[in-house]
């Protein structure tokens, strides 16, 4: 969509009537959108998964297809504004982290001494001048999310349009990015952020919008309190349902990511592990799915040994950070049939496992849309359907919470803890935050460096 100046110079951003419907739906994405952002302003929008906050950010910079639109006007003064995506990864494009965050100032024939300059100061201002020459492919998801964001600020846009900032950032991140924030908007940059949690952008935001069901409506940005759990059963006795002692794993530089990591989860165990951005959570869960080879250490999974010839498809569910790793089918209903046919169930049977699955994760009325197409939360959903379909033993979940608004990430809890009760699931959630209700893990352990302590 073609971007033209505004006719108003105080307004950074002027969206008029738009309205917008993604090809193939029915109902439409957008309708009747009205907002205006001034220069130096900041604008809070919220809304539950799937409203079309990521859709209208989107439409602001032009990265929408054309044939959607159903009407109105968004003008925006000056250049094209700068979008950080959800999934971060899709804006990864260069081998080192300096190589990353200068990519954008060398399209816009930055002089080499003022692009170092710039490079630097971002990198610096969200805390990873340390990183200049790492490998991108070796970062954590938050350290990832932090260096596509220092190349946006490296561009210094007019108009900086952000979509779930604080994902993936631990408390230390996301307080460096607000201090970027609140400098960007004294110099007369303006901000329009999407977001589930309002709290740490509190001194931050000017006003707060919401969106729901295509249109926006003011909003006070208020959080729900955290929720205790009614009741903990006790796990049940027996063989570990994961067992890892001494474990060690180094990246391809040699780089200890964990450092002698011991612990025993039981069947029917419910796992908090948390720490900051780059603590080794990923890895943890990974060495523990049989994706990573260890360098040193043993690894038992729902009594399996990974890497010892025994296949732990259907035994162990890996839910990954960036839920697209997770989706490749067709439709929603095919991608959680996946792992069913490849374990060699009968029609009927996948067919009824599928209902049922969809049906807990609230996930019936979208079983014949492309997972592709779906929201970041709705997505997260299915990918969370597909590995509780084979009904494992053990369920690995990697920020299981990113792109759920607080509702949905309660019935997210609830569901797992009736799937728990139900069948004797073991489950891992790994997060850099507190969980949103509390009292709903048997243990809490908390990665620091690679090493685990217990909380």
């Amino acid at each position: 969509m073609a971007l033209s100046c505004a006719s108003e110079p105080q307004a950074a951003l002027e969206i008029r009537a738009f309205a917008y419907t993604w090809p193939g739906a029915i109902a439409p994405g957008l309708a009747g959108i009205d907002l205006r952002v001034r220069p130096g302003e900041c604008v809070w929008l919220g809304g539950p998964s799937g409203a079309g906050k990521t859709t209208l950010l989107r439409a602001i910079a032009g990265v929408l297809p054309e044939a959607g639109r159903r009407g109105g006007q968004i003008r925006v003064e000056g250049e094209r504004p700068a979008l950080l995506f959800q999934n971060v990864e899709t804006q990864l494009l260069c081998t080192t982290v300096a190589d990353e965050v200068a990519f954008g100032l060398e399209l816009r024939d930055i002089p080499r001494p003022d692009r170092d300059q710039r490079v630097r100061a971002a990198l610096e201002a969200l805390g990873l001048v340390a990183f200049l020459r790492r490998p991108v492919g070796d970062l954590s998801a938050g350290e990832k999310q932090r260096v596509v964001l220092s190349a946006l600020l490296a561009l210094e846009p007019s108009l900086l349009l952000l979509d779930e900032p604080s994902s993936q950032l631990d408390a230390p991140g996301r307080r460096r990015l607000v201090e970027c924030l609140c400098d960007l908007k004294r110099r007369g940059h303006a901000v329009l952020l999407a977001d589930h949690v309002f709290e740490p952008y509190a001194e931050l935001a000017d006003r707060c919008v919401g969106l729901k069901e295509g249109r926006l409506a003011p909003t006070d940005g208020s959080l729900e309190p955290l929720v205790a759990t009614r009741d903990l059963a006790p796990p049940a006795e027996g063989e570990a349902a994961l067992a890892i002692e001494g474990l060690s794993v180094r990246d391809g530089a040699g780089r200890e990511l964990l450092r002698d990591v011991s612990l025993e989860i039981a069947p029917g165990e419910r796992v908090h592990v948390y720490g900051a951005n780059g603590s080794g959570k990923t890895t943890l869960l990974r060495a523990a799915a049989g994706l990573l080879q260890p360098a040193r250490g043993s690894v038992c999974t729902a009594g399996l040994r990974p890497g010892a010839g025994a296949p732990l498809v259907g035994r162990v569910g890996m839910l990954f950070q960036n839920p697209e790793r997770n989706l490749f089918e067709r439709s929603v209903q095919e991608e959680v049939a996946f792992a069913l046919r490849r374990l060699g169930w009968r029609r009927h049977r996948i067919e009824a496992r599928v209902a049922e699955v969809l049906d807990r994760c609230a996930l019936s009325q979208l079983r014949e849309r492309s997972p592709l197409r779906l929201s970041f939360g709705e997505q997260h959903r299915v990918a969370l359907a597909s590995v509780l379909a084979p009904a494992p033993a053990v369920l690995l979940l990697d920020e299981p919470f990113a792109g759920l608004d607080f509702e949905s990430r309660h019935r997210l809890l609830e569901m797992l803890e009736r799937e728990q009760r139900r069948r004797g699931i073991a489950i891992v959630v790994a997060s850099h935050d507190e969980l949103p209700a509390s009292g709903w893990a048997h243990q809490r352990l908390e990665l620091v460096d690679g090493a685990l302590s217990h909380g």
